[in-house]
C-alpha cells in the first residue's frame, strides 16, 4: 500500500528519531500520543491508561514496520478525535461522533463491528424463521486447518478460497441456501479456522469431511444443527468478532498485518443477498437528526473529542436508534 507523502514522511521521522534517541519505535509512538492534548495529562493517568497506551503503541509499531503507517496512526488515536454532525433543520442541532479506527482487532471497535454485523445479517434469519423451507435447517459448521505456528496474508486468502469452494461444492444444485462464515484464530495461537452458520438441507459429517479434505488438504470438521433459531443463532457466531483473539499486542499487530485488505466475514447465498454486498456491515451512518428528524450532514475536519464534550455537544450514539439509517454505521 502506498502511503501519502505526509504520512510517509512522519513515519520516517519517527523511525529516525527512535534510533537517535535510543528508544524503540513503540516508545516513540507513546511519546507522540502523550504530547497530544486530546489525552488527559500524564499526571492523571491511571494504571489502565498506561497499559492501553503501551498496548496500542506496540501494535502501531508493528503496523508501521509493515508499511501500514496510516493504520498505525488510526489505531493509536482511535476515538480520541471526532467529527461534528449538523442537522439541516431550522435549529441546526449538532452532535459529535468519534473517529474510530475500525481496525478488526481494536478493543474499542470490535464490539462495534459485532453490533453492525448483527444488525446487517439478522434480517435474513428472521425471514428464515417466518418462511422456512422444507428439509432446510440452520446448521453450525467448523472448518479447521493445520496450525503452522504463524498467520500470513497468503494463508488467509487460501483459507477463504477453500471455505468458499467447499460450501459451493456441498450446495451444488440446492436453491435457497445461504451461509455466513467468520474466520477466527485460537486465543493466543495461530490455529486458523472458520465458524459457519448455514441454512441448508442435511449434510453428512462424512461428506463434509470428504469435501473439505479434497479442497483444502485439511481433515478436522464439525457440523451440527443450530441449537437456537432466528437472530439468536447469529449471536453465537458473531461473539468471535466482539472479542480480541489475544491479549498480546505483538499478536494483534501480526493479525492486523495478515488480514490487511482481506475480509474476515463472508456471506453466501441468501445471506449475501440480504447484505446487499456489504458482507462486513461497514455501510451505516446516521442520516436523520435524532431530535427533529432533519437531514444530517457531516462537517469537514476533526476535533479533539474532549473539546467537543467541553463545548456541550452530545455523542450521537447516546440517542435512541430509531432514526438511524437501516444500514447503520458510525
Amino acid at each position: 500500500m502506498k502511503l501519502s507523502p505526509e504520512v510517509q514522511q512522519r513515519t520516517d521521522d519517527y523511525a529516525a528519531q527512535s534510533v537517535a534517541w535510543g528508544i524503540s519505535l513503540g516508545e516513540r509512538f507513546e511519546l507522540e500520543a502523550l504530547a497530544r492534548t486530546n489525552l488527559k495529562p500524564a499526571a492523571n493517568f491511571e494504571e489502565d491508561d498506561w497499559v492501553e497506551l503501551e498496548f496500542r503503541s506496540i501494535v502501531a509499531e508493528i503496523l508501521t514496520e509493515a508499511g501500514l503507517g496510516k493504520k498505525a496512526e488510526r489505531y493509536l488515536m482511535c476515538s480520541r478525535r471526532a467529527f461534528i454532525l449538523r442537522c439541516q433543520g431550522d435549529l441546526g442541532h449538532e452532535f459529535f461522533s468519534p473517529n474510530y479506527c475500525d481496525l478488526r482487532f481494536c478493543p474499542i471497535c470490535a464490539p462495534r463491528q459485532f453490533n453492525r454485523l448483527f444488525a446487517k445479517h439478522s434480517g435474513v434469519l428472521e425471514f428464515i424463521r417466518r418462511k422456512p423451507k422444507v428439509d432446510f435447517r440452520l446448521r453450525q459448521i467448523t472448518l479447521t486447518s493445520k496450525n503452522t505456528g504463524e498467520i500470513t496474508h497468503e494463508a488467509i486468502l487460501a483459507f477463504n478460497a477453500h471455505v468458499k469452494k467447499t460450501l459451493l461444492t456441498l450446495m451444488e444444485g440446492s436453491k435457497g441456501w445461504g451461509a455466513i462464515a467468520v474466520l477466527e484464530v485460537g486465543f493466543n495461537n495461530s490455529n486458523l479456522h472458520a465458524h459457519i452458520l448455514i441454512y441448508c438441507p442435511y449434510v453428512e459429517q462424512t461428506r463434509l469431511a470428504e469435501v473439505w479434505h479434497e479442497v483444502s488438504g485439511h481433515q478436522v470438521v464439525w457440523i451440527n444443527q443450530a441449537r437456537v433459531l432466528g437472530p439468536k443463532a447469529l449471536l453465537y457466531l458473531l461473539k468471535y468478532v466482539s472479542k480480541l483473539p489475544s491479549d498480546k499486542p505483538e499478536m494483534i499487530g501480526q493479525l492486523e498485518v495478515a488480514f490487511h485488505q482481506t475480509r474476515r466475514i463472508h456471506a453466501y447465498g441468501i445471506f449475501y443477498n440480504f447484505a446487499g454486498g456489504d458482507e462486513d456491515g461497514e455501510l451505516s451512518h446516521w442520516r436523520e437528526c435524532p431530535k427533529c428528524g432533519a437531514r444530517l450532514e457531516r462537517v469537514s475536519g476533526l476535533r479533539f473529542t474532549y473539546e467537543l464534550r467541553r463545548e456541550g455537544l452530545k455523542f450521537i450514539g447516546d440517542f435512541p436508534r430509531e432514526r438511524r439509517n437501516q444500514k447503520w454505521v458510525n
